[in-house]
């Protein structure tokens, strides 16, 4: 039987495992995992009777038509040496490191190759997930890969060269959105009596509700403010406040992300010279 396997056992990729499982787009019996430390995926066989588990990638490799990469970036290249020589010339090879280029990996696997970029919302089965492919991923495994995508969340075709940039929108977001509401909390409840519970009770909720009235009702952002930020009104001056001071606060994330991004890229390309 060909598998469907997965090296690494980290948050996105525990996430994927357990969405595809639980989705029921991936049988358990189908399924094979390893990660460095059994310990760490041991209790996948207590709810999935039937899942293979291993900390050997190599075995992976060899019983996988499909098979997704979930470890660190750095990482990537490495696993990929260990594992090409159990790869068959019919492997669909799919990396979730955004900093690991199609490119990269071609210089190790020269095959089927496709990137993706998972959100953690994916665990409610919300949320996009970014995917790109080589040349040479054939029409049935794009079809094949995006079934198990699409059944955790939408799927969004990006150019490999705006990943970075629609990762922050997506992937980094949630992170984000956390960190500005956490702020916003922080200095309300700084003018106010409101326990800290109850006022991310509220902000959480709103959360939901806008981003649910806006998908329903198809409102855009500009469209919203109008609505909400009436001329003279209360709210249009917290507008105000923010569009003084965010832009540039959005301008230094997306400089200190992006260079993030080329450091890491940096590393890997080292990586292939010192190899080579």
């Amino acid at each position: 039987m060909n598998k469907t396997g997965f090296i690494g056992y980290g948050s996105m990729g525990g996430m994927l495992i357990n969405g595809f499982l639980m989705s029921g787009v991936l049988g358990s019996e189908e399924t094979v995992v390893s990660n460095r430390t059994m310990a760490k995926i041991e209790n996948l066989a207590q709810e999935w009777k039937e899942i293979t588990l291993t900390t050997d990638n190599r075995k992976v490799a060899r019983e996988s038509d499909l098979l997704f990469i979930c470890v660190r970036p750095l990482d990537v290249l490495p696993v990929l040496r260990e594992i090409k020589g159990d790869l068959a010339n019919s492997t669909h090879l799919v990396s979730i490191a955004g900093c690991v280029t199609i490119n990269d990996i071609e210089s190790i696997f020269p095959g089927q190759v496709s990137k993706v970029i998972p959100s953690i919302t994916s665990e409610v089965r919300e949320g996009i997930a970014l995917v790109c492919h080589n040349r040479k991923v054939t029409r049935d495994r794009i079809e094949y890969l995006e079934k198990f995508l699409g059944a955790i969340s939408r799927v969004v075709h990006v150019k490999e060269n705006d990943f970075e940039v629609a990762a922050d929108f997506t992937s980094c977001a949630p992170g984000m959105i956390a960190a500005i509401f956490d702020c916003f909390v922080k200095a309300g409840l700084r003018h106010s009596e409101i326990e800290s519970d109850t006022a991310q009770r509220l902000i959480v909720s709103t959360l939901f509700g806008t981003a649910k009235l806006m998908t329903e009702k198809g409102i855009g952002f500009s469209e919203l403010i109008g609505r909400v930020a009436t001329k003279g009104g209360i709210t249009e001056e917290g507008v105000k406040v923010l569009n003084n001071h965010l832009p540039s606060c959005f301008d230094e994330v997306f400089l200190k992300t992006l260079s993030k991004h080329d450091l890491v890229k940096e590393m890997i390309k080292n990586q292939r010279i010192m190899v080579s």
